[in-house]
């Protein structure tokens, strides 16, 4: 395994190349998680390359990584080199969104860094969405 870290003004680049065990891959997730910290950057690339695809986030250690994201309002954006690879983050990226992660999956490094970039913006919720009391939302009086 070898992997390399960048601080950039904006995000930490995190690149993993030939993973292939759950140790390795803690290991990884640790010295980016170091790092964020260590520079208070909390918007993370992470790049996979040549390595053996996780389905188990789990036992890699993603969630410790997941709960510092929420900690601090990070934002994650993941890359995969291979079609197994970005199958087995979707899943990773699922399991994250549902513990309030803010997380994408993407196909290339430039609309990831766009992403991550990006001033976070608040959308409005479309009509009939449904709040946190599982009642419709409704428009205020005029």
């Amino acid at each position: 395994m070898r992997y390399c870290i960048t601080v950039e003004p904006e995000y930490v680049d995190a690149e993993l190349f030939d993973r292939q065990t759950p140790e390795e891959t803690r290991e990884f997730l640790a010295a980016v998680a170091a790092e964020c910290l260590a520079h208070q950057r909390f918007r993370v690339l992470i790049s996979v390359r040549s390595s053996r695809p996780i389905f188990r986030a789990e036992k890699y250690g993603f969630s410790s990584f997941a709960e510092l994201a929420v900690k601090y309002a990070g934002r994650i954006a993941v890359l995969a080199d291979s079609a197994e690879g970005r199958i087995a983050q979707e899943y990773a990226v699922m399991l994250a969104r549902l513990r309030g992660v803010d997380i994408r999956t993407f196909r290339g490094k430039p609309a990831a860094v766009g992403w991550l970039t990006a001033p976070r913006s608040r959308q409005p919720a479309p009509a009939g969405a449904r709040g946190v009391s599982g009642r419709a939302a409704r428009a205020p009086p005029d």
